[in-house]
């Protein structure tokens, strides 16, 4: 797959150095025509040489074709560009480069979601920047619900399941899609810097306003230019100003005017078209937003509709794409206009059509009259590709990773966690180690040296856990699980301000873990196939009271391990503490130990990252002061 993948980005890298070539081209031939259209104008109307005037409007013409000639180039440079790069994040996901993205996704962290925080599934280094193909706020907003699993059904998981391998042999399609989404967003993020820095509103850009009043007052006028029609003085003003024009020339060529004249009328269009600026931004406001990526957007719902799929989840979105009337058209319709609109990006060519023709009000006009008919199209493209992207982004893992379709069991009888070849999804897979396990103890303790690899080998098994909860393939030869609640109390950090040491945000963690797991006791469903439904928990803990003297650290393990090990949850937790090796669950049973260690070869200290039956025998830390000069001996 990924040899697939190299070979398309080089032939697109190759196809767009050819028209990177023909845009120079077009671009200097264009540069020379509207100088010659220019000495046409002026040698013409300075003799009076109706020829010469007629040959420059000619040029004029041809000018503005090439203009329009370029930017196809230019839009089929950047599609090319965009794909590239999509395939290139593709390749940089198969080593550590996957962390220079940019999007990290730490907006959607809050403060309260732990889970997210100690298991790298949002911000920095995250599984959100791994995987993610989200470009639209909506597609990323609902990858990180998915993935912080605050919008999860346990109903939908085989659901999704299909939809993502669905996609995941989808491999054009989705490349296609996320270079077009890609777009979108940078063409809105260029469009915008159209915007002047007041509105009709009165509000600065720094959203500073006048009086109360006056903003009312205001605002009404906003919500009136938007959803009804232009203002009234605006239509007189689009059939003046080009007779205004048309009659200057005319009278400076039939009837010998002064040129000055024509200057003259010309400036006064440019007065009354940017003067008025303020409204023209209010109105095209979605054009602005989505009208340059319009006929991306529509490429993106027409690729989608022309897609045939079998999964449910897929069929539904493909209907909200195929079967409302209009969609497409609309899109087809708002591009057109941004088409329009975009011959006066250049600056000199928007000076002249506003001068002349008073070009902006005929926009505003065509807008006015869309935003009229297609109230929340928009609204719903974005969130037809925000689906997509949701399920595409994980659906990206099994093209960089080995994956397998996990096993979720419903059943809470018998607690358990099986796995085979199980890795971490984050990891380089060319030093990745995997492991092999058989869960069914209620509590696991897991000693071992430092830097062994105990707290990633908790990670491991829950961010898998996760994946599996999403619907997504798991980074696993074989893995099998009940459905349980997953509790984490890993990266414990105080808080100053608030008051609270380290140690205490951590029993605060536990305190939750026990209530939860009290709440259930003897009360599981164990038909939770429904919606309202107890499941038992998994508490994973690293640590444990790290942050308190080893005496307090052990009287307080041993009754809080005692007690979150009930009938219905298991706990896995590290320690140093080998005196917690001989602890008991609530129901007298002796704590599964297991333990990582390290090796040496000479003085180098060496790990094997593999997780072993009893627990550990071997001891690190003078080693590692050794290492670091802290010791001698």
């Amino acid at each position: 797959m990924i040899d697939k993948i190299k070979s398309i980005k080089t032939n697109l890298e190759l196809a767009s150095l050819q028209l990177d070539k023909k845009s120079a081209r077009v671009a200097i031939f264009r540069l020379i025509v509207f100088f010659a259209a220019l000495v046409s104008f002026i040698v013409g109307f300075k003799n009076h040489l109706i020829i010469l005037v007629i040959l420059g409007a000619i040029l004029a013409v041809v000018f503005i074709s090439l203009v329009r000639y370029h930017a196809i180039i230019d839009e089929r440079i950047l599609e090319y560009k965009a794909k590239v790069g999509v395939l290139n994040r593709y390749i940089m996901r198969l080593s550590d480069r996957w962390k220079r993205f940019e999007d990290t996704g730490a907006e959607f962290l809050d403060d309260k979601d732990t889970l997210s925080r100690d298991l790298d599934l949002l911000g920095k280094n995250s599984l959100f920047q791994f995987i993610s193909i989200a470009h639209t706020d909506a597609g990323r907003k609902k990858l990180a619900e998915s993935l912080s699993l605050k919008n999860f059904d346990i109903k939908n998981i085989s659901r999704r399941y299909e939809a993502i391998t669905e996609l995941s042999q989808k491999t054009e399609f989705l490349v296609d899609f996320e270079a077009l989404s890609e777009r979108i967003v940078s063409k809105r993020e260029h469009a915008m810097s159209k915007l002047m820095t007041s509105d009709v509103d009165g509000e600065d850009e720094n959203g500073s306003e006048n009086n109360s009043e006056n903003s009312s007052e205001n605002s009404s006028e906003k919500k009136r230019i938007q959803d009804d029609t232009l203002p009234v003085w605006m239509y007189p003003l689009m059939i003046i100003i080009p007779l205004m024009n048309i009659a200057s020339i005319v009278s400076v060529l039939i009837f010998d005017a002064n040129p000055i004249r024509i200057i003259f009328t010309f400036i006064l269009g440019v007065a009354a078209t940017w003067g008025t600026m303020g409204y023209h931004n209010v109105i095209a406001e979605n054009l602005y937003n989505y009208g340059a990526g319009a006929k991306d957007l529509q490429s993106m719902l027409k690729i989608l509709s022309d897609q045939s799929f079998d999964s449910e989840l897929l069929k539904k979105v493909h209907e909200r794409t195929a079967s409302r009337d209009g969609l497409l058209s609309s899109l087809n319709s708002l591009g057109t206009i941004a088409t329009l609109d975009n011959m006066a990006f250049n600056p000199l060519v928007h000076l002249i059509l506003s001068g002349f023709f008073a070009w902006d009000y005929f926009i505003d006009f065509l807008m006015a009259g869309w935003n009229k008919k297609n109230k929340g199209v928009i609204e719903e493209c974005v969130d037809i590709v925000g689906d997509i992207e949701e399920l595409g982004s994980l659906a990206v893992l099994s093209y960089v990773r080995n994956t397998s379709r996990p096993e979720i069991i419903m059943d809470n009888k018998d607690l358990t966690i099986s796995f085979t070849g199980l890795y971490h999804p984050l990891l380089n897979m060319e030093t990745v180690i995997s492991n092999d396990s058989d869960i069914k103890d209620k509590l696991t303790i897991i000693t071992g040296s430092n830097m062994s690899g105990k707290t990633t080998y908790m990670r491991t098994i829950a961010i898998n856990m996760v994946l599996a909860y999403t619907g997504s393939g798991v980074c696993a030869d074989h893995f099998k699980a009940t459905f349980m609640k997953l509790f984490t109390s890993m990266r414990v950090m105080d808080d100053v301000a608030g008051g609270i040491s380290t140690f205490y945000a951590e029993i605060l963690r536990i305190k939750e873990m026990s209530e939860y797991v009290s709440s259930i006791d003897g009360d599981v469903d164990k038909n939770i196939d429904n919606d309202k439904y107890k499941v038992p928990a998994l508490c994973l803990i690293d640590e444990i009271f790290k942050g308190t003297n080893s005496a307090d650290r052990i009287v307080g393990a041993r009754e809080a391990l005692s007690k979150l090990s009930s009938s219905n949850a298991m706990v896995i937790v590290t320690t140093h503490d080998f005196e917690l090796c001989d602890i008991t669950t609530a129901d007298g049973e002796s704590a599964r130990n297991c333990h990582f260690e390290e090796f040496y070869v000479g003085d180098e200290l060496k790990f094997d990252y593999k997780l072993r039956e009893g627990r550990c025998t071997t001891r690190n830390a003078m080693a590692l002061l050794k290492m670091a000069g802290l010791v001698q001996n």
